[in-house]
């Protein structure tokens, strides 16, 4: 009797109290400068029913001139944070953390300072899986767009740090009438 007891007390004891935390990336967030590349197209246009709107690419070029101001004439240069960039021409994404309860949060910004960052939330599984979504707004006007992305978050073996991201994001907006649809990937590993 006293041995099962004896058991009993360590079983608990390892099971309350010396039960080791389930991992969670920690310390401050990875950065990583992003590519992309996809499709947009403007929804506001009204010429009727039929009307097959054309589609604007979008790639790291067309990005990198925004950006950088050397295409100030597209529509899109308004709703940017043109002035916080870094002169890179690249957008970053910052993975934040993965939680003990699967929850993450990443955020989207035109600098690696985390100045202007738009957030994303949302579920990741144990082996990078993830779905995040949030609403982009602009200083004084306020929520302007949706945003859904889905995709995979590669982890350093035995941790929940990443080494690659890699998804499609979905944004709608009504107050700007755009939509599109861009694949995302890091380049290289996180910033230092």
């Amino acid at each position: 009797m006293h041995k099962i007891v004896v058991s009993l007390l360590a079983v608990l004891l390892y099971s309350v109290w010396l039960r080791p935390e389930p991992a969670e990336s920690v310390g401050p967030a990875f950065v990583f400068p992003l590519s992309v590349s996809g499709k947009a197209v403007q929804t506001d246009i009204a010429v009727g029913p039929g009307f097959k709107p054309t589609r604007g690419k979008v790639n790291d070029k067309i990005v990198a001139a925004i950006l950088r101001g050397e295409n100030a004439s597209d529509y899109s240069v308004q709703f940017l944070d043109i002035l916080g960039h870094d002169g890179s021409g690249r957008f970053y994404l910052y993975f934040d953390g993965r939680a003990v309860d699967g929850s993450v949060t990443m955020r989207i910004a035109t600098n690696p300072s985390g100045s202007m960052t738009t957030a994303l939330t949302g579920a990741i599984t144990q082996d990078g899986e993830f779905w995040i979504a949030g609403k982009y707004d602009l200083p004084l006007i306020g929520p302007l767009a949706d945003a859904f992305a889905k995709g995979k978050v590669k982890f350093a073996k035995g941790t929940f740090n990443p080494t690659k991201i890699s998804g499609v994001v979905h944004f709608v907006s009504n107050a700007i009438g755009e939509g599109f649809t861009l694949k995302f990937k890091t380049i290289g590993g996180p910033l230092s």
